[in-house]
C-alpha cells in the first residue's frame, strides 16, 4: 500500500534541502535508486506537511525521475571501465597476451589457468587499478579505460567477452542487430517509465564490443547525418573513441 499525503505531518524538510539534495551529483553516481527514492519520500512528507502543493510535487517528482533517468542511461558509458565481474582479452591487435577472469590475470602460455595459479591481480593502489605480479609484487601495468598500459608504456587492449550479471554469465554482444535492438529497448523502457526494466537493459547492453556513438549519442534527429556512426547510433568500441566519452 502507498503511503497516506493527505494527513498532515511534520517535517524537517525544506524545498531548499530537497534541491541540495537532488545536486548530490556522488549519491546520483554512486546509488542511484536510493537517490531517487530519498528524493521521492521527501517530496511526499513536504505535500503532507503542506509545504508544497499537489503541482509542485508533481515538479519535483518530474525532476527526481530526470536525473534519475539521466544518471542511468550514463551507466551505460561508465560500465566502459574495468569491471571487477568482467572476463577480458587482453592483447594487441591480434595478439593475445592474456586474459583477466574478474581481478585475477592468467598469462595466455598458462593453458591450464587454475583459480590458484594466476599470474597478476588487479589492485587498487595510488597509481588507481594496477596489475601486481604474485611474484615479487612488481608492477606489471595500470589500467586506463579500457586499456593496460606496461611500464614501458606498451598498451594492451582490454576486450571484454562476458560479466556476470545477476548470477548469470552475460556473453557480450557482438552482433550489431542484437545491439541495436537493445538500445531501442532502453529507449522504450524509459519512455514507459519502467525503471527497473530500464536499468536491466542498461546494464545489459554495457556488455558489448559496440557503445552509443560519441557524436550523436544515438539521438533520433542526430544520428541520420552522422559520419561518425553512419546513421547506426553506435559504433565499435575502441580506446580512442572510449576516452572522447569519457
Amino acid at each position: 500500500m502507498g503511503r497516506d499525503l493527505s494527513t498532515p505531518q511534520r517535517t524537517s524538510m525544506t524545498v531548499e534541502r530537497w534541491h541540495r539534495m537532488l545536486d548530490d551529483t556522488a549519491a546520483r553516481r554512486d546509488i542511484p535508486q536510493l537517490y531517487r527514492d530519498n528524493l521521492v519520500e521527501a517530496a511526499d512528507d513536504m505535500l503532507r506537511a503542506g509545504i508544497i502543493d499537489p503541482l509542485e510535487h508533481f515538479d519535483l517528482l518530474e525532476l527526481a525521475n530526470a536525473a534519475y533517468s539521466h544518471e542511468i542511461e550514463e551507466q551505460i558509458y561508465l560500465y566502459r571501465y574495468f569491471q571487477h565481474s568482467g572476463n577480458y582479452d587482453v592483447g594487441s591487435g591480434d595478439q593475445r597476451i592474456g586474459i583477466l577472469r574478474g581481478v585475477r590475470f592468467y598469462l595466455e602460455t598458462d593453458k591450464f589457468r587454475e583459480p590458484a595459479g594466476y599470474h597478476a591481480r588487479i589492485e587498487d593502489t595510488d597509481n588507481g587499478l594496477e596489475l601486481i605480479a604474485n611474484h615479487g609484487g612488481r608492477s606489471l601495468g595500470v589500467i586506463d579505460g579500457k586499456l593496460l598500459v606496461t611500464p614501458s608504456g606498451e598498451q594492451h587492449e582490454m576486450f571484454e567477452t562476458s560479466r556476470m550479471q545477476a548470477g548469470v554469465d552475460a556473453r557480450s554482444i557482438s552482433d550489431p542487430d542484437l545491439y541495436r535492438a537493445a538500445l531501442d529497448a532502453i529507449q522504450l523502457a524509459k519512455e514507459e517509465g519502467d525503471t527497473k526494466r530500464h536499468v536491466e537493459l542498461v546494464g545489459r547492453a554495457s556488455v558489448s564490443i559496440f557503445m552509443p556513438c560519441p557524436a550523436c549519442d544515438d539521438s533520433f534527429s542526430g544520428r541520420e547525418d552522422c559520419g561518425e556512426c553512419e546513421g547506426q547510433g553506435f559504433v565499435r568500441e575502441t580506446p580512442e573513441r572510449f576516452r572522447w566519452r569519457s
